[in-house]
Formats: structure tokens, sequence, C-alpha cells
């Protein structure tokens, strides 16, 4: 809202009493008659303040609709280093860094953590959570909007990041984002990476599980191969 200030409007209607002729009884219409134009004229000046203050409201970035803030996602792929902030997505810089994940990606060359690039997105999108007692992925799973075909090569086709070639996963399935069933050594530099999921610790999983919801707003996941 606009302030209005150091305006002060007199209007003396009622500076005497409107009596007919013989003052005994008040003339309504006389009143009225001078009442009414006036009434007119600060009904037209409130309008127009009206008017004036919500054009300003429009014109003026800072009273604007501000994006609310969300949650998403960086996987740095090679470093399996995971960052999640909130704020712009994909704009780290007019972000708040929330966490950084120690995370174990899909083996290069065989069975990789897709590249969104590679199929002519920016970025994946995490579209739903559930608890899992999976050997593999327990105890929980984020599901991510990678495609994931019923049959070989059990991911994105086409995708040759493979020798040149089309990958294949191997094992069908969603991808996504899940624990290593109590089994740490998973995350570990000898252990080759997985089938193209980004393994976490089941605490850090746990985190996520229970701070995100993919079903109340989108949740970005980009990745770089670096």
């Amino acid at each position: 809202m606009l302030p209005i200030s150091n305006t002060i409007i007199v209007i003396s209607v009622f500076r005497m009493p409107y009596f007919s002729k013989n003052r005994q009884t008040f003339d309504t219409m006389a009143c009225m008659k001078k009442v009414l134009p006036v009434l007119g004229v600060l009904l037209l000046i409130a309008f127009g303040i009206f008017v004036t203050q919500v054009q300003s409201t429009k014109n003026d970035p800072a009273l604007q609709d501000v994006p609310k803030p969300s949650y998403w996602f960086m996987l740095h792929r090679k470093s399996n280093i995971e960052y999640l902030y909130l704020g712009k997505p994909g704009k780290p810089e007019e972000s708040e860094l929330i966490r950084k994940f120690s995370v174990k990606t899909g083996i290069p060359g065989e069975r990789p953590t897709p590249l969104p690039e590679l199929v002519g997105r920016e970025y994946w999108v995490l579209t739903d959570k559930i608890p899992t007692s999976s050997y593999e992925t327990a105890p929980y799973f984020l599901i991510l909007d990678v495609p994931v075909p019923s049959v070989a090569p059990f991911g994105p086709a086409p995708y040759l990041e493979c020798g040149g070639k089309q990958c294949n996963w191997q094992v069908p399935g969603y991808f996504g984002l899940h624990g290593v069933a109590g089994i740490p050594e998973r995350l570990s530099e000898e252990d080759p990476g997985s089938s193209g999921c980004i393994r976490h610790s089941d605490d850090d999983i746990t985190y996520l599980y229970e701070l995100l919801n993919p079903k109340a707003g989108e949740i970005r996941y980009y990745v770089k191969d670096m």
C-alpha cells in the first residue's frame, strides 16, 4: 500500500441547518441537493486513489509475487558428491546449501548414472518416495523420472555413453536415490558402483525421505559429469 499523507480535505457542507422558510421543518430536499454532489466528488477521489495504488503495486517488482524457494539437487557424478539446495533451481548462487552427501553412483562406462543432457533434458525430477526392505536399496527409495523400459537396456535409449555404444543397465526397475541396506562398504572406493542409481548411507537417505515430499512440488535433480 502506498501512504497518503499531508493531504487534508475540508468540506463545509453543514454550515447551517436546512430548514424551510418558516424554519419549522427540516428541508430534506435542500439538504440532499447540497450533499449529493459532494459525496459524488468524494467517491471519485477515493476510486482514483484505489486505482493508483493497484497500478503502483503491479509496477513495483518488490511488491509482485516472488517464486517460492524449492529444494533441488546437484550431483557431481565423477566425484560422487551430491548437494542439496533450497532456493532457485539450478542456481547455487541464489540458493542455500542445505547439506552435502558422499554417495556412490553407477559404474562408469557400463551402467552409469544417466546424464539428462544425453537424452535432451536439463534435469531429472523426483517423482515419489517409498520405504523398501530390499537387500539392495533399503531403507528408502526416492524415484527419479529417468526412462525405464521393462526390457533391455532397462534405461534411456539411445544412450551412447558406454564405449560409444548403447548402455545396458542389466537390471529392470526405477532409477533413483536409495540406501545401502546396512552395508556401508557399498559406498567405498573399492566398490565399482551401482546399476545407475545413487547410493546414500542409510542415515542420509532417511534424512532425505523425512525432509522431502515430491508430491508437494517439483524437486529437480541436476547431474554434472565432474
